[in-house]
């Protein structure tokens, strides 16, 4: 009898073990599945306005009819500059990348204004502009060749704007600005025939319509 009962005391207490383990499993279950549900609760609703709910698929729709078809040019003209560059082997260095950030600064500082004042007020990170100034710098070398700014050029722009150039202003600083200037806008021009080209030979297909 006696290991009749101490068989009967073990199987209870085994049992205790086993809802004891099963009830701590259910309750991290349970407090696992909550955290999830205020993750998500954060990721998909995105404001609340008097008690009401607006959701994250909204604002990506409104946002997609805004500026879905801008944004998706962009990315569709950028990969096609990628693509040109890769098979032309035209690469851009991170010391060219620095050097031309650090003369955009240059330029706005002379302005009475610096690169970060500039992010900030468009909401920009320099990241988004190194990729900028990464893409730039890829088509200036796969245009390069097909853009030149004459002495002539720089003379007669000189002319026709000598009335918004300060008189104290230094002259070779004058010149180099004006050809920068004009080298800008041939750059401009022939920028949207290349692209234009790359359009025109490439292969896109649209799997979604705006």
């Amino acid at each position: 009898m006696p290991i009749k009962k101490t068989n009967i005391s073990s199987k209870h207490t085994a049992s205790g073990n086993y809802l004891n383990k099963r009830n701590a499993i259910i309750a991290l279950v349970v407090i696992f599945i909550v955290a999830v549900i205020l993750l998500l609760r954060n990721q998909l609703i995105v404001v609340t306005v008097n008690g009401e709910s607006i959701n994250r698929l909204t604002l990506i729709n409104q946002l997609e009819k805004q500026a879905g078809k801008k944004v998706l040019e962009g990315l569709v003209i950028n990969t096609l500059i990628l693509q040109e560059a890769k098979n032309k082997n035209v690469t851009v260095g991170n010391d060219e990348i620095n050097a031309e950030i650090k003369n955009i600064d240059d330029n706005l500082k002379k302005q009475g204004q610096s690169l970060d004042q500039a992010l900030m007020l468009q909401g920009l990170t320099m990241d988004v502009v190194r990729e900028q100034v990464k893409t730039s710098l890829i088509v200036r070398k796969l245009l390069a060749g097909k853009i030149s700014v004459s002495d002539k050029d720089v003379s007669d722009y000189l002319d026709k704007n000598k009335e918004s150039i300060p008189k104290d202003a230094n002259l070779e600083d004058t010149k180099k600005q004006a050809r920068q200037q004009l080298e800008q806008q041939k750059l401009q021009e022939k920028y949207q025939e290349f692209i234009k080209s790359l359009q025109d030979k490439a292969k896109i297909n649209y799997l979604i319509k705006f």
